[in-house]
């Protein structure tokens, strides 16, 4: 096994070794109705997936084009003329009944392109008070409201906007006959079009299914879902795994049995655990934070967080018994899954034989132990101390939060023993004793994706809490998980088509704030925000100068702690003491400042951290795979057909946003497999060899 990936200058995470997987999707001709809806739930998309579904008939919203303003009775009947006669295009000169047809059919040119619509300007008639012209606009026209960026007295809310000062218009004025013509048509946008339509019951229905049961089947074909009836409840849930597995290779469960041949451990995983890890692999949680309800069945997962800092899952187990073995058995199966890439770092409870089977198996991984886990069971621990000291709570949390050398953490350490009198307390002597091992300041050189001072990332227990899974059995909980993660993956894919459709409000005329708007997420973008709107009220003093310069940079109005940041102006490398960088994937405040005292206008390539950005799940083809997919191997197949779906998916997304889109998609690829089917035959009968009788 190697490794998954090291932190190189740009913190990337290496997923250039795609390994021995499974194809994901398994594509098969068929013949396809276009009049039948359907919803792709992709496994791999840089941008946001199109979701179709069977409206009601009485609606008469328009899918991705759908109208801010609710249709009227005469813009529903204006828009079944334009669909059943010829798909028209806006013209000067076309002619409408009325401003409402008029708007309707501009609503629906605008469904088949992919825009939404609402409407402008309108002028009245200074004769007798009437509407003579009428203007309907793209949603995206305008721009912004300007407010004083500069004015911090007032605390508003950072929205993000759809403005993005598009001219595509459509404007008819009344002639003297009474109806209504075209006098100005702009058709060009300055964005991309295609977006997303609201989820209705049926697309929310296919969203709880698995990704290989999304793809459109005969209806005679029955559809399953759930854990079906067995002599068991191992038997049933050995049964449904059986079934996954067989409907996509890709699915991959594991057993583990004791002396006596009885299930002790489970685990599985499926191709959107396998995909998500691909892209944001880097930080690893064993989260077994479920055992807190002890109704619950011994639930655990390896979970991170996406570039939206939302909760994703690589992979599920169940584990009955918990000893060293279990644990190393566990790792190495998960491990192995993942073609052996380990991954930066790894989190676990704090758990003696956890921590012991995790040194076996993650080798060259930096391995902490969760502090939300250690503060948990300090309640516990020392209940007589928080119960007659209510400010040790508060001490003890500073103490392990705030310090920022080592010198001063064991400083402030043997202050509180002393004045707690907690000298012979086994409990505080075993968590000093550990102190690299949980202790934020031992191991801020290294990358978790956490940051301080920020809302707590979400524990399995509370995942299990916010969607009321409280079952007690293994069947009705994987049925219930399985259900909640379909949930998660339509909060990521929303957060993609917002990330992709919305610009957050800058703060400053700065164009490094303009280019993290553009590059990060907007969960990230937030946050870099708040660090580069901080930098202004620290102090930079050039300590060093030279071929590096050194600056010591202190806050306005409090100078006694001081972050040393070291700039090299040939290779543009900084650094500062307080890492934030490296532990959190953005750069401080400290940085930022810096780097507008120097002149570095924007920020630079190395220090945008991949997996943060819009494009995290964007991949290129390095110099090793394009040299794996030139190889005959069984791997190098596996890696061939895992590529291929990807682009499959994101042509599917792109070629579903409208009517017109999806017809010429659908042309291309009956060309694309023709050429393909054409070469394999030809490669066939050209190998060396081959007698060609006649």
């Amino acid at each position: 096994m190697e490794s998954i990936g090291t932190l190189n200058p740009s913190m990337e995470f290496d997923n250039s070794q795609e390994g021995e997987l499974e194809p994901l999707i398994q594509i098969q001709p068929r013949e396809c109705d276009l009049d039948q809806p359907i919803a792709v739930d992709p496994l791999h998309h840089d941008s946001i997936a199109v979701l179709l579904a069977n409206q009601p008939e009485d609606c008469p919203v328009s899918g991705e084009g759908r109208e801010l303003v609710a249709a009227t009775a005469v813009e529903m009947e204006a828009v079944a003329e334009v669909a059943c006669g010829d798909l028209h295009e806006p013209a000067m000169g076309m002619e409408f009944d009325s401003p409402d047809a008029a708007r309707a059919f501009y609503s629906a040119y605008a469904e088949r392109v992919g825009f939404r619509i609402r409407n402008s300007k309108s002028f009245t008639s200074r004769v007798d008070d009437t509407v003579i012209m009428r203007r309907f606009v793209c949603s995206k026209q305008g721009r912004p409201t300007k407010k004083d960026p500069f004015d911090l007295t007032k605390k508003r809310r950072n929205r993000t906007s759809s403005r993005e000062g598009c001219n595509a218009m459509l404007q008819v004025n009344r002639r003297e006959n009474g109806r209504w013509a075209i006098s100005r048509c702009v058709l060009d946008h300055c964005h991309p079009l295609g977006v997303i339509p609201k989820q209705s019951p049926a697309v929310q229905k296919k969203l709880a299914k698995k990704p290989w049961e999304l793809l459109v089947s005969p209806a005679t074909e029955p559809q399953q879902s759930g854990l079906g009836p067995g002599g068991g409840v191992a038997q049933s849930l050995l049964e449904y795994f059986k079934r996954m597995q067989a409907e996509n290779p890709a699915f991959f469960y594991a057993i583990q049995v004791d002396r006596n041949n009885c299930v002790s451990n489970v685990f599985w995983a499926d191709a959107r655990a396998r995909m998500a890890y691909s892209y944001f692999g880097d930080a690893v949680v064993f989260d077994m934070t479920c055992k807190k309800n002890k109704r619950m069945v011994p639930f655990a997962t390896f979970t991170g967080f996406n570039h939206h800092r939302q909760l994703i899952v690589f992979g599920c187990a169940f584990m009955t018994d918990e000893s060293e073995a279990s644990f190393t058995w566990l790792f190495e199966t998960w491990l192995g899954l993942m073609s052996g890439r380990r991954p930066v770092s790894f989190i676990t409870a704090y758990n003696e034989s956890m921590a012991v089977a995790a040194s076996k198996v993650f080798l060259n991984v930096r391995h902490r132990f969760c502090k939300r886990d250690i503060f948990g069971k300090c309640k516990d621990k020392l209940s007589g101390v928080y119960l007659i000291h209510p400010s040790f709570k508060a001490e003890f949390k500073k103490c392990v939060n705030e310090c920022e050398s080592v010198e001063e953490f064991d400083s402030c350490w043997r202050s509180l023993i002393d004045r707690y009198n907690l000298e012979d307390n086994m409990w505080m002597q075993a968590l000093y004793a550990i102190r690299q091992k949980w202790i934020p300041l031992f191991f801020r050189g290294t990358f978790f994706g956490e940051f301080f001072g920020t809302p707590k990332l979400e524990t399995m227990h509370k995942f299990f809490q916010r969607h009321s899974i409280t079952t007690t059995t293994l069947r009705d909980l994987v049925s219930q998980f399985d259900k909640a993660m379909a949930g998660q993956y339509e909060k990521e894919l929303q957060s993609d088509f917002d990330a992709n459709h919305t610009r957050p409000v800058l703060r400053t005329p700065s164009p490094m704030e303009k280019q993290a708007s553009e590059v990060y997420t907007k969960s990230i973008f937030d946050l870099f925000q708040e660090e580069f709107a901080g930098s202004s009220g620290f102090l930079k003093e050039k300590v060093a100068d030279g071929v590096e310069y050194m600056y010591r940079v202190t806050k306005i109005e409090d100078a006694s702690k001081a972050y040393m940041v070291t700039y090299n102006a040939s290779n543009k490398h900084i650094t500062c003491s307080c890492f934030m960088f490296e532990f959190s994937g953005i750069l401080c405040r400290h940085v930022l400042g810096v780097l507008i005292v120097v002149s570095v206008l924007t920020l630079p390539d190395d220090y945008i951290l991949r997996r943060w950005t819009k494009n995290a799940k964007s991949n290129g083809l390095s110099c090793e795979d394009r040299g794996l997919c030139q190889r005959n191997s069984r791997k190098a197949l596996a890696w061939r057909c895992n590529d291929l779906c990807r682009d499959a998916i994101k042509f599917a997304e792109e070629g579903a946003t409208s009517a017109v889109i999806y017809k010429v998609a659908k042309g291309a690829l009956q060309k694309a497999f023709a050429e393909v089917l054409a070469t394999k035959k030809g490669s066939f009968f050209n190998r060396p060899g081959k007698l060609l009788f006649i």
